[in-house]
């Protein structure tokens, strides 16, 4: 495994200049771009053993939730990455459809883990079903990892306790090792952006029930610190041999300055910094990134390459920038805000939704994920959204979030 300790021969005022030149196409997607932007080919970014499996990763992955085009894709392959998340339901199948052809024309199909899911999953015999229509959508005899998709927001007729119980229940264990037994699935696990508490009985289920292999979970260091629970739920799996990928990190901030003081004399941009304190963490083998364009890419994969772990107090300086800038989706939401609000709506969730649409631009994804809750879950009319923000573990502005959430995905 590549030290992560070790950095390249990209120093750190190399990639200030790089970021300018990167800047002028900071807005442009990946396949918007022509040959002569493209950078020479780098060997793989570092690597983490992801758990008990024993697979090294790219301490950085690429979530595909929107359609990857080959140029792309060889951009991604370019910068070093080689981990790809995809799911039966990004872009509407176009995601999976997209990385089986250039995977095909490539023939790059050995040098990468693939994760895929499935959505909606309710029972271990959907789930062992999806299988070969996974490896059909991908053109591949076998998946690295395959995932229960959002465990603990696919079930809407009083599912919570049967999803949180699913990591330690013997039908989903069985399916699980059958799928393993018949060489079609390595890896099996699940991911989980659900309400706090729940995402904890989750964790804390999986490295007691035995038979997840990995887990992708909504997770940042303001969290972890705050959260003495969360904490010990990441202890539990790293002890019992689950490997920890996490997703949403951070999500985009207009208003963020592209450099800080605390972390320009690092060397590193604000979301350079959230990657690096996330890294920091000895439990988590990869970052799940959205990666829209080739700024992002650049300015992610230098991070990896450069990876240094984080002090306490620059930990601390991450946590702050959290504080600060942090305040459009909340990651540790536990329905306190609701409780506060008086009301039944699902306000993480409603907010969440209009992140992915607004923030990220998967306005599918935020549409569907809107569409899914039910009339009473979207109906926050009449709460009380003071006390909601006042409540938030990351002081959301309701007021202004939840009508721009009913006017853009309803």
């Amino acid at each position: 495994m590549a030290d992560l300790n070790q950095r390249d021969d990209l120093s750190r005022r190399t990639f200030l200049r790089a970021g300018v030149t990167a800047a002028a196409v900071a807005g442009m997607p990946l396949d918007a771009l022509g040959e002569d932007t493209k950078a020479k080919p780098n060997g793989p970014l570092p690597r983490r053993v992801l758990g008990r499996t024993g697979e090294k990763v790219t301490i950085l992955n690429w979530g595909c939730g929107r359609e990857p085009t080959p140029r792309m894709l060889n951009a991604v392959y370019d910068a070093g990455i080689r981990y790809l998340d995809t799911a039966s339901a990004y872009a509407q199948g176009a995601s999976e459809k997209g990385i089986a052809e250039w995977m095909t024309s490539t023939g790059r199909r050995k040098e990468f883990f693939i994760v895929t899911k499935e959505y909606p999953c309710k029972t271990p015999e959907a789930w062992l079903e999806a299988v070969d229509k996974r490896l059909e959508a991908l053109k591949t005899d076998y998946i690295d990892a395959f995932f229960i998709h959002s465990l603990g927001g696919g079930n809407k007729d009083g599912g919570e306790a049967k999803d949180r119980d699913v990591p330690k229940t013997k039908e989903w264990a069985d399916a699980a090792e059958k799928m393993k037994k018949s060489g079609k699935v390595h890896f099996v696990g699940f991911s989980t952006h659900t309400a706090v508490p729940l995402r904890i009985d989750l964790l804390n289920n999986a490295a007691a029930g035995g038979w997840v292999d990995a887990i992708m979970t909504a997770y940042d260091p303001k969290l972890v610190r705050d959260n003495a629970e969360f904490n010990k739920a990441l202890d539990a799996c790293h002890k019992a041999g689950v490997g920890l990928i996490c997703m949403k990190a951070m999500r985009g901030v207009d208003d963020m300055p592209k450099m800080l003081p605390k972390f320009k004399e690092m060397g590193l941009s604000p979301y350079q910094a959230v990657l690096h304190a996330v890294w920091s963490d000895e439990r988590i083998a990869s970052i799940c990134s959205d990666i829209a364009n080739l700024f992002v890419l650049q300015e992610n994969s230098t991070a990896a390459r450069n990876f240094k772990p984080m002090d306490r107090d620059k930990i601390g300086a991450v946590i702050e920038l959290y504080e600060r800038y942090g305040s459009r989706y909340c990651n540790a939401c536990d329905g306190r805000c609701a409780r506060a609000a008086g009301t039944t709506a699902a306000l993480g969730d409603i907010t969440r939704a209009l992140s992915y649409y607004e923030r990220d631009g998967l306005r599918d994804s935020g549409r569907e994920l809107y569409a899914s809750l039910t009339p009473q879950q979207r109906d926050w009319h009449g709460a009380d959204l003071a006390a909601a923000s006042e409540a938030c573990h990351c002081k959301l502005d309701f007021a202004s979030l939840l009508p721009r959430a009913e006017e853009k995905l309803a």
